[in-house]
C-alpha cells in the first residue's frame, strides 16, 4: 500500500461514524475478496450515496477510492448528451481493460436533463453498461442529491448492492465540524462551538464552513482581532432564518415581554422534558421577536410528547397573562400549532372517546363539530395547567426572563444552571 493508506481510513472525514464503519467493511471486501469468497459471500458490485447538497458525498466517495487497490475513473456530466454517452462508453471500456477497477459516477441524478428522467438515454446507457461488466471486477460508486429521479431498476441489487443515505450532520457531528472549521481561525477564548451547534441543527457541512467564514468577515469589518460569539451567533441566525440582523443587542419596548414569553417556553419545556431546550433568544429576526430551539425529533409519534408540546406552545401566552395581565397578541402561531396538535390527540388518539373519529367515507358535520369542541377542551385544560406550573415556579420565570433580556440569548447550559440555582 502507499504511505497514505497506513493512516486510519476516513480519518479526514469528520463525523458520520456509522456510515464510515459500513464503508470500511466494503473496502475490506474489495481489498481482500478471497477471505469473503471462502465464506460463500459474493463481492458487492456497487455503492450508491445520496443526500442533500454540500454534505461531502463526493469527498466520502473519493476517500473510499483512495483506500481501495484499484484503478479509478471519475465521470461527471460536462458534455452534450450524445458526446456524454460516448464518454460513458469509453470510460467503461477503459475500466474493463484495467480491472480490478472502480468507476465513480458523480452527481448521477444530473446525468440527464430530460423532462422524463427515468426513461432517459443517459440512465438507460448507464444501466446497460453496468450489466455488460457484471462478470468483471469493476466496482461502481454513484453519488446523487436525489434518488427519486433515478430509475428503480438502475438502483436495484446486483447493480447497486449498497445504498447509503448521507444526511446533514447533527448533534455531535455538527459540533465536531464547527470546531474543525474554527480551528484555523483567530477566535475569542469565550467562543463555544457546542452552543453554536445548537443553533445550527441539520445544516450542511458546506454551510457550516461558510457560516464560520462569514463570522470572520463580520469581525474583520469591526476591526476586531478575533472572532467572538456575537459574530458567530449573528452569522448562524442569519443563515438559519434567511434574515439580516442589524444588532444582537437592540432593545425596544417589547423586549421585556418577549423575554417573558420565550423564558416561559424554555421553563415549561425544561420542567416537562429536562434539558430539552438548546437555545432561547430575544434577538429580533424578521417578523420573529424571539425564538426557542428544542432538542429532539420533529416527528411526533408519542401521546405524551404531543401533550408536552401543546403545553410548551401555550406557555408564552400564559406567562404574559400572569405577568402583565394582558393577552399576548404575538402568540397566534403558537396557539394555532397547539390547536393542530390537540386535533391530532382527538382524531388519532381518541382522547375524548370515539365521537371524533371519521373515515374516508364519512366526514359529517357532527364529527367535525366534535373534533373542534374536544380540541378546544384540551387547550383550555392544558392552558390552565401551564398557568399553575408557571405560578408555582414564578421565581425561575423571573430570573430566566431577566437573564434573557440582558444577554439576548441563552443556551442549554445557561438555562439548566439558572433553573438549578433557583432550586437551590
Amino acid at each position: 500500500m502507499k504511505e497514505k493508506k497506513k493512516k486510519e481510513i476516513f480519518s479526514n472525514i469528520i463525523g458520520y461514524d456509522n456510515i464510515k464503519q459500513h464503508l470500511k467493511r466494503t473496502i475490506d471486501v474489495l481489498n481482500n475478496p478471497e477471505k469473503y469468497k471462502k465464506l460463500g459471500s459474493s463481492i458487492p458490485k456497487g455503492l450508491f450515496l445520496y443526500g442533500p447538497p454540500g454534505i461531502g458525498k463526493t469527498c466520502i466517495a473519493k476517500n473510499f477510492i483512495d483506500y481501495t487497490n484499484r484503478k479509478s475513473y471519475i465521470v461527471r456530466k460536462n458534455k452534450a448528451d450524445e458526446n456524454f454517452i460516448e464518454h460513458l462508453n469509453d470510460i467503461f471500456k477503459q475500466a474493463k481493460e484495467t480491472q480490478p477497477s472502480l468507476i465513480l459516477l458523480d452527481d448521477l441524478d444530473k446525468f440527464s436533463e430530460a423532462q422524463d428522467k427515468k426513461n432517459s438515454k443517459e440512465f438507460a446507457t448507464v444501466q446497460s453498461l453496468i450489466d455488460e461488466v457484471k462478470d468483471d471486477d469493476i466496482f461502481i460508486i454513484a453519488t446523487a442529491n436525489w434518488k427519486y429521479d433515478i430509475p428503480d431498476s438502475l438502483l436495484r441489487s446486483g447493480r447497486f448492492d449498497i445504498i447509503v443515505e448521507v444526511e446533514n450532520p447533527r448533534d455531535e457531528d455538527s459540533y465536531k465540524i464547527i470546531k474543525h472549521y474554527l480551528s484555523n481561525k483567530q477566535i475569542d477564548k469565550n467562543v463555544n462551538a457546542r452552543n453554536i451547534s445548537y443553533i445550527l441543527k441539520r445544516v450542511s457541512c458546506a454551510d457550516l464552513e461558510n457560516i464560520c467564514n462569514e463570522a470572520g468577515i463580520y469581525a474583520g469589518y469591526k476591526n476586531k482581532k478575533s472572532i467572538g460569539m456575537e459574530e458567530l451567533i449573528k452569522a448562524s441566525l442569519e443563515h438559519t432564518y434567511s434574515e439580516i440582523i442589524d444588532d444582537l443587542n437592540e432593545e425596544n419596548e417589547y423586549t421585556q415581554r418577549v423575554a417573558y414569553h420565550e423564558a416561559a417556553h424554555a421553563l415549561i419545556a425544561n420542567l416537562l422534558q429536562p434539558q430539552s431546550v438548546l437555545a432561547v433568544s430575544v434577538v429580533k429576526i424578521g417578523n420573529n421577536k424571539g425564538l426557542a430551539i428544542y432538542n429532539g425529533n420533529d416527528y411526533i409519534d408519542d401521546i405524551d410528547v404531543v401533550k408536552n408540546k401543546i403545553k410548551i406552545l401555550l406557555a408564552g401566552k400564559a406567562a404574559l397573562e400572569i405577568v402583565y395581565n394582558k393577552c399576548d397578541i404575538g402568540s397566534d402561531r403558537d396557539t394555532n400549532n397547539a390547536y393542530s396538535l390537540a386535533r391530532r390527540l382527538v382524531s388519532d388518539y381518541t382522547f375524548f372517546g370515539f365521537d371524533s373519529i371519521s373515515n374516508s367515507f364519512d366526514s359529517s358535520d357532527i364529527v367535525k363539530n366534535n373534533k373542534d369542541k374536544n380540541a378546544t377542551k384540551i387547550l383550555d385544560m392544558y392552558y390552565n395547567e401551564v398557568k399553575q406550573i408557571l405560578l408555582q415556579n414564578r421565581n425561575k420565570l423571573d430570573v430566566l426572563a431577566n437573564e434573557l433580556k440582558e444577554k439576548k440569548i441563552l443556551f442549554k447550559e445557561d438555562i439548566y444552571n439558572i433553573i438549578n440555582n433557583c432550586n437551590k
